[in-house]
């Protein structure tokens, strides 16, 4: 990594100030890459400020946050895009910010989903789906970094990069050898007590109310388990995912699909959000989710897609529009389990042609 970390340094070296942009649902692999980017930055005397556009909802997260004493603000990158000359962006499938991506050149571009079709321009580039987390990969970067992190804020960094690999990777049971080798690197440097309050904070009673939904709307379609829990506020957006990762651990079925309708009174917006997880490194969620929309993706085992629903959010008759988004989630999502065969074969040559090109390109 030593002449990519040469790179990044060169590439945030050409800005004065930059934007690093949380985008999508602000989980602690996303929060910590951006944390760590943040640090990077300020020791290679680049300002810079990290910018969450939704809400952290999960008690976990907020404690993530607290403890470790991150800074982040809550804003819409469009409209603070004129403090800053350029902007990052860590652990999403595409780097791509409406209203920014234009305006200000992206300077890095750091993550571990699935390839997209979309062209990525920005003037560094690591993105390696074998890696469990983002953070791994920002982990690594740091390792070879010159100059390194001071002693006290590598302390946090790297207790934060911790626990973002330990949450992406479901506790390290889909660590890759990537992850290890980032994990070896930052053990001797987090904050073993930070991180064991962090990590034990329990789950929050609107959490388990939503499990308890899931288990008991929950429909077995082959061998998939897909489940959908109602109207939920989007300060609890983050814990389909939750019950999504606790389902596919309890029930004995290799894939799992959680979804909701995700209301935002203050904003007066409604998203359909769908959680997808699967314990079969076979299973190219990525192929399956772009097939609904593509307004997701996913990487192995881990994936979700979201769906604007704002038009029907005046509807008087909750019930029925709550029919409606549930028979037609489920519908989609039947299909697309009996299109699998046919979405792996196109997954399978999509990765057969990619390694094909690397190899002459080389």
């Amino acid at each position: 990594m030593k002449g990519l970390s040469n790179d990044l340094a060169a590439a945030i070296k050409k800005y004065k100030s930059i934007m690093i942009v949380v985008k999508g649902s602000p989980d602690p692999d996303a929060i910590a890459s951006s944390y760590a980017l943040s640090a990077i930055c300020h020791r290679l005397d680049t300002a810079s400020s990290i910018l969450i556009t939704k809400k952290l909802s999960l008690p976990e997260n907020k404690a993530f946050v607290g403890i470790l004493k991150i800074p982040i603000s809550f804003a819409q990158p469009d409209k603070d895009r004129e403090k800053f000359d350029a902007y990052m962006i860590a652990d999403y499938q595409s780097p791509s910010i409406p209203a920014v991506t234009g305006a200000l050149p992206c300077a890095a571009y750091i993550d571990h989903h699935e390839s997209s079709d979309e062209e990525i321009q920005a003037d560094f580039i690591l993105k390696d789906p074998e890696a469990g987390a983002t953070s791994s990969l920002v982990a690594l970067l740091i390792k070879d970094l010159s100059p390194p992190l001071e002693d006290t804020v590598m302390s946090s960094v790297a207790t934060a990069l911790l626990y973002g690999i330990y949450t992406d990777t479901d506790k390290y049971s889909h660590a890759s050898s990537i992850d290890y080798a980032a994990l070896d690197y930052i053990s001797k440097f987090a904050d073993n007590a930070l991180f064991r309050k962090i990590s034990s904070i329990p789950l929050s009673k609107t959490t388990l109310q939503m499990l308890n939904s899931a288990i008991n709307n929950k429909v077995l379609y082959k061998d998939w388990l897909i489940t959908g829990i109602g109207y939920i506020d989007s300060s609890h957006r983050d814990s389909i995912a939750i019950v999504a990762d606790f389902l596919l651990k309890r029930e004995n079925v290799p894939a799992v699909v959680v979804f909701a309708a995700v209301e935002n009174n203050a904003q007066k917006s409604l998203t359909l959000d769908a959680s997808f997880r699967s314990n079969s490194e076979h299973m190219n969620l990525n192929e399956i989710i772009k097939k609904i929309t593509s307004q997701g993706g996913a990487r192995k085992y881990k994936g979700a897609y979201q769906i604007d629903l704002d038009y029907f959010s005046p509807c008087p008759d909750r019930k029925m529009l709550w029919d409606v988004i549930e028979l037609t989630t489920m519908e989609l999502i039947k299909q697309s389990r009996d299109d699998m065969y046919i979405t792996e074969l196109r997954g399978f040559y999509k990765r057969f042609r990619n390694k094909v090109r690397d190899y002459f390109n080389q």
